[in-house]
Parts: C-alpha cells; structure tokens; sequence
C-alpha cells in the first residue's frame, strides 16, 4: 500500500523540516521527486509562492521532464505573531500573505495542472492544528490555517463533482518539533517532521484513493479535548 513506483511527487515548500521529510519518505517509497526550494530531488524549480504563472511553469516542467504529476504535497507552517493589543493589521495580513496564498495558488493552479495531465492525482496539505484548536497570541495563523483547511474541503468537492479523479486532503499538525512550531502548551505531544511524512505517504498511495476532503489529525489527541 505504500507503493509510489511510477509515480511522480511535487513537494511545495520542499526546503522546510517537513518537506525535506515527506521529500526523503515518498522517495525511498519509489517516487520521482520535483521540489520547489530544495536541491536534493530528481527535479528542482525555483518558485515565486506569490505568482499563479510561476507555479504553473514549475508543474508544466515537472510533467514534461519527469513524466507526471501524481502527488502534490503543501506543507505550510505556523507562525506565531503578537496579542490582540500589538498586532497590526499588516502584521495580520503578512502572516495570510506568508501562509494561505502560497498554499492557494499551489493547490488551485496543481488542479489545473494534474487535469491537463490527464492522470488524476492526491494534493495533500500539511496544515498547523490551529486550524481547528485556537492558540492566544496567533488569531492571524489561526485564521490562515483555517482558510486553507476550507479551501482543501473546496476543492475536493469541485473535484468530486468533476470526476477527474483528483483527492484533495489535509494533515493537521499539533506541536510540532524544530523550527516554526506554534505553541499548543507544555504537555502537548511533540510530533516530529518524519512522523508527519508517514501520514502523508498514506495519502499518496493508491489506499487512499476514495479518501477526499478529510483533515486528519496528527496532534497526540489535542483536537479530542
């Protein structure tokens, strides 16, 4: 079930901890790799996160060299900002503009892209908890967290009802560890980037194929409280 031979994998954000997981986990599974922001790949592009053209080039690109585009992986990290007193709303805005953009046009322009391939294909976000769990001191990464959670559920609908064989889910990450980690709190059980890169393997292989719209949670039980 966790067989990738054949297919081809695009890491969005390939460069941070859980990229460069999920690159090395869907590789020893058998996938050629495209990564954007990181050079150990089969196939590396240089993207603008802000710029619908760029990411349509690097998906063309990775169809035309590598043969594909089977699963495409957008893992986009908290960012914590400042209270309610001291936030301004350009902290507010740069903190969407920094996490639910890149995340939009990656999936909205990698529909478009695994459509014109013909082939269907899994996108699979990797979504900080707060989507669902609120953190103090984070109302901008909570919100954007949010928005891309929802946008995941879009999207897999339209899909669904356009049968092009395309499944849109996503992974909610509690306190995750190194760099960009929300804070959930003390007892918060710490889930490492190789961990996160197992749950979106699952994603990717064919066991998943008639999963679409979910969000699971990867948080050592944060949400069930």
């Amino acid at each position: 079930m966790t067989d990738l031979n054949g297919k081809v994998a695009f890491i969005a954000n390939a460069g941070n901890a859980v990229g460069q997981a999920c690159r090395a986990k869907l590789r020893e599974a058998g996938a050629r790799i495209c990564a954007a922001g990181a050079d150990e790949a089969d196939l590396s592009v240089s993207i603008d996160p802000m710029d619908p053209d760029a990411w349509d080039k690097a998906y063309a690109q990775c169809i035309d060299e590598l043969g594909g585009l089977d699963v495409l992986v957008i893992p986009t990290l908290g960012k914590i900002s400042n209270s309610i007193d001291s936030e301004s709303l350009e902290d507010f805005k740069e903190t969407h503009r920094g996490m639910a953009v890149p995340a939009f046009l990656a999936q909205n322009r990698g529909v478009v892209s695994m459509r014109s391939a013909g082939q269907g294909g899994a996108i699979v976000h990797v979504i900080p908890a707060a989507a669902r769990a609120a953190l103090d001191g984070a109302s901008a990464a909570c919100t954007a967290s949010a928005g891309i959670l929802f946008s995941a559920k879009s999207a897999s609908l339209e899909c669904a009802k356009a049968k092009d064989g395309i499944v849109v889910n996503a992974i909610l990450v509690g306190q995750l560890d190194g760099e960009h980690a929300l804070p959930y709190g003390a007892d918060a059980t710490v889930i490492k980037p190789e961990e996160v890169a197992d749950a979106v393997l699952f994603y990717a292989t064919d066991g998943a194929v008639y999963m679409s719209g979910m969000d699971l949670p990867l948080d050592g039980g944060l949400l069930a409280q």
